[in-house]
């Protein structure tokens, strides 16, 4: 392990001795300042939102939200409309059996209290068990028919049955308070049911939506004739509600209407709104008419600060991931889809999921205002790493030019830079600036020498002049002439010649030349190389 760790700093230290290049350097310079441009234009980008993914989040998070509360919505109107047809079917069967045994048409029963109080009671046990299977806070029966036509507004007044919970927070529990809303007081009694504060022996037919149409439908199958009434107030108290209507047929005719009451409060707390990053996300019901949705006649789930005004519209415009609705002072964001269940008036009922436009802007500001952070502590850090960088890059290099210019031309040294070329640089300078100094101190006779011999070398022949680069390179005669491809007699026949040429006798006398010119520094003078 010591050995491995020796070998890595003793390469390190090789590496900075020889230094960087001035390219390696100019390119880390540029890739950090590359970086650092992208880095701001990924900001900008960042601004107008181009890489944001909240919107694609929210879509995923609203369809998921959709696909859940649809399909616990439908389950729960279509529990309530099968409970409302096996309701009417029940009620249908009890009243014909009544009727054909006293032996009175359905007519008759006007004016007929005896038979009327008769009937009620038997059809009490069908709504009471309605009530206690339903997932809802009322159960109702009513039949075209009055105890009094002769009372004004008797056209608008219908015997049956209504029973409500009083306290919708405890509905589908043990302790449950039913009351008596609608129907003879002798039967609330008889079966120890409180009557409701605002208790009444009939129905006013005037305050429920589309009665008479609906009292007009030709019926060829139960299944097929149910609807909702849409959000309606109920005669009497402070609730809304919205009510199922059921045909209830005798003899090929419909002769009343029977359902279950889905309260708005009952609704708000079975239908509570979905908490998400985003906002909280409340569900709605309401009619859908062209590309509105009618909030007069909407059941709204709990809305955690978020509640809609109920009346008016909200308008539906397609967005790239999701719908807006805009009521026209506050707009959402969201999604609908259709449950398959219709109003009375025939309008198609969809579930909606609605965000808060404020509240999804809040998230996305928030989400941004962080990633801007992040950005700018990148593009900060990427800024001071250019800014290191490019005084990595200069400084040496100003050191070293300023090295060049200070460098006394006698002695002294000067440390490296850590810049390859400039060191090179360097190093060449102070071996010319040496060359010169022994160029310009050497005495005029030597110099003469120098150039006398340095002269008669450029007179040697190619093939001598290999020789004497072979001895200048420190070979001796048998290396020459293997290196030259020749016999020894042919060097030492070259010998003879180079002697003479060069006024010189032996090859001491030869050697002692070479070394001089290589101590001045002008043995490139003789090199043949």
């Amino acid at each position: 392990m010591f050995g491995h760790l020796k070998a890595l700093i003793k390469a390190s230290k090789k590496f900075y001795e020889q230094g960087v290049s001035i390219r390696r350097r100019l390119v880390l310079y540029w890739v950090s300042m590359v970086l650092a441009l992208f880095l701001i234009f990924i900001l900008v980008l960042n601004l107008i939102g181009a890489f944001s993914k909240t919107e694609r989040e929210l879509s995923a998070f609203l369809e998921l939200q959709e696909r859940n509360t649809s399909a616990a919505l439908s389950n729960h109107l279509s529990e309530l409309t099968a409970q409302g047809i096996v309701l009417s079917k029940d009620i249908s069967k009890k009243m014909s059996n009544l009727l054909n045994d006293r032996g009175v048409d359905f007519d008759e029963l006007n004016d007929n209290i005896p038979l009327i109080a008769e009937l009620e009671e038997d059809l009490y046990d069908s709504v009471y068990t309605t009530l206690n299977a339903g997932d809802c806070n009322g159960a109702f029966v009513l039949l075209d028919a009055t105890a009094n036509t002769g009372l004004d507004g008797s056209e608008k007044s219908r015997i049956g049955c209504y029973l409500r919970y009083s306290d919708v927070s405890t509905a589908g529990s043990s302790n449950q308070r039913l009351t008596y809303f609608r129907g003879m007081f002798d039967i609330a009694r008889k079966n120890g049911v409180q009557l409701h504060n605002r208790w009444n022996p009939e129905f006013d037919t005037s305050f429920l939506p589309g009665y008479d149409d609906f009292m007009a439908i030709r019926v060829d199958r139960i299944a097929d004739s149910f609807c909702w009434s849409g959000r309606m107030h109920i005669t009497g108290t402070w609730e809304d509600a919205n009510l199922l209507y059921v045909p209830v047929v005798y003899q090929g005719r419909v002769c009343g209407i029977c359902g279950i009451e889905l309260g708005d409060l009952y609704f708000q707390l079975s239908y509570a709104s979905v908490k998400s990053q985003y906002g909280n996300v409340m569900t709605l019901i309401a009619p859908l008419e062209g590309d509105h949705l009618l909030l007069d006649k909407a059941m709204f789930g709990g809305s955690a600060g978020a509640a809609l005004q109920t009346q008016g519209i909200l308008s539906i415009k397609d967005e790239k991931y999701f719908e807006s609705y805009d009521s026209g002072s506050v707009r959402y964001i969201g999604a609908h889809k259709s449950l398959e269940h219709k109003t009375v008036d025939g309008k198609e009922l969809v579930v909606a999921l609605l965000l808060p436009e404020s509240s999804f802007s809040s998230a996305v500001s928030s989400e941004r205002a962080k990633w801007m952070i992040i950005s700018f502590a990148a593009l900060l850090l990427l800024l001071v790493l250019s800014f290191f960088l490019s005084r990595s890059f200069a400084k040496p290099i100003t050191q070293g030019i300023r090295s060049l210019k200070e460098e006394p031309l006698m002695g002294g040294t000067v440390a490296k830079v850590g810049i390859k070329e400039i060191d090179e640089l360097h190093d060449f300078v102070r071996a010319l600036r040496e060359k010169r100094r022994l160029a310009e101190e050497m005495p005029p006779g030597v110099q003469l020498l120098f150039t006398d011999f340095s002269s008669r070398v450029q007179t040697l022949t190619p093939m001598e002049r290999t020789v004497l680069q072979c001895y200048i390179e420190g070979h001796d005669t048998v290396e020459t002439a293997n290196l030259a491809f020749i016999s020894i007699n042919t060097v030492k026949k070259h010998n003879t010649n180079i002697y003479r040429k060069l006024g010189i006798t032996t090859r001491e006398e030869l050697m002692l030349y070479i070394d001089l010119f290589r101590r001045c520094g002008k043995i490139e003078e003789i090199s043949y190389i």
